[in-house]
C-alpha cells in the first residue's frame, strides 16, 4: 500500500495516523490505489453444498462459482478474483458446516480433508479442516435425543476466540486470483433412508477489505 494513501471509512469519519498505519501494515506493504480505497472490517466468505448420498469430491471448491449464490451463501461475486480495484487482507481462516449435517458425516468431513488457501498458483496456508475453527453457529444441549439427521454439530464454539486468526495476514492484491479447496479422501455422504441430509460447508476469510470510494 502506498505509504501516503489515505483509506477513509464508508461512513466518512476522518481516520486518526495511527488507524492509518495500522490499515497500511495489515496489507504487508501491497500497493493499491492511493486517496480512493474504503476499508472495512467484514469477512469474504461461500458456500458448497452437496445432497445426501452424493459425494464430496477431492479438490472441492471455494470462491470458484458464486453465480446464482444468494448474499446467505457468498458475498463474493466474481469466479476467484474480487472487482477491481479491490484487494483484502485475510488475518484469519474459517471452516464450518450447517448445523443439519448427521454427525457421522461431519466426522467423516473432519477426518478426510485438509483445507488450503490458494493465490494464484500457490497454497498459502494448508492445515486439517478441524485446525480452521468456525468460531460460529448454533451451540447447546438439546432436552431430548435428536432424531438422526436433526444434529446440532458445530466446528468450535459460537465465540471470537474461536475462531482461526493469523499471525502473518495473507493479502489478496487488486486482481489476485483466489480460491479455497478441500483436498483428500471423497466422501460420500449418507442417504436420506439412513438419515442423511446432506453437507453444506463453509469457507470464511475475516480480514479488512479494501473497496474504491463511491
Amino acid at each position: 500500500m502506498a505509504a501516503n494513501s489515505v483509506p477513509v471509512q464508508s461512513a466518512g469519519a476522518a481516520l486518526s495516523s495511527d488507524q492509518q498505519s495500522w490499515i497500511y501494515s495489515q496489507f504487508n506493504g501491497t500497493t493499491f490505489q492511493a486517496n480512493a480505497m474504503d476499508v472495512q472490517h467484514e469477512p469474504l466468505y461461500d458456500e458448497s453444498t452437496t445432497a445426501q448420498a452424493a459425494t464430496i469430491a477431492n479438490l472441492t471448491q471455494f470462491f470458484t462459482n458464486p453465480a446464482g449464490k444468494t448474499l446467505a451463501q457468498t458475498n463474493v461475486t466474481t469466479a476467484k478474483r474480487l472487482d477491481a480495484p479491490e484487494a483484502f487482507a485475510v488475518m484469519g481462516i474459517n471452516f464450518s458446516w450447517l448445523e443439519s449435517i448427521l454427525l457421522a458425516d461431519a466426522i467423516a468431513v473432519k477426518n478426510s480433508f485438509a483445507l488450503e488457501f490458494w493465490i494464484g498458483q500457490k497454497y498459502y496456508n494448508r492445515a486439517p479442516v478441524s485446525f480452521y475453527n468456525a468460531g460460529t453457529g448454533l451451540y447447546g444441549t438439546l432436552s431430548t435425543v435428536a432424531a438422526a439427521g436433526n444434529s446440532i454439530i458445530t466446528n468450535g464454539l459460537p465465540a471470537k476466540g474461536h475462531r482461526h486468526e493469523l499471525a502473518i495476514n495473507i493479502v489478496i492484491d487488486n486482481q489476485a486470483s483466489f480460491f479455497g479447496q478441500l483436498v483428500g479422501t471423497p466422501v460420500v455422504l449418507t442417504a436420506t433412508g439412513s438419515g442423511g441430509v446432506g453437507a453444506t460447508l463453509i469457507m470464511l476469510l475475516d480480514g479488512l477489505h479494501a473497496r474504491g470510494v463511491q
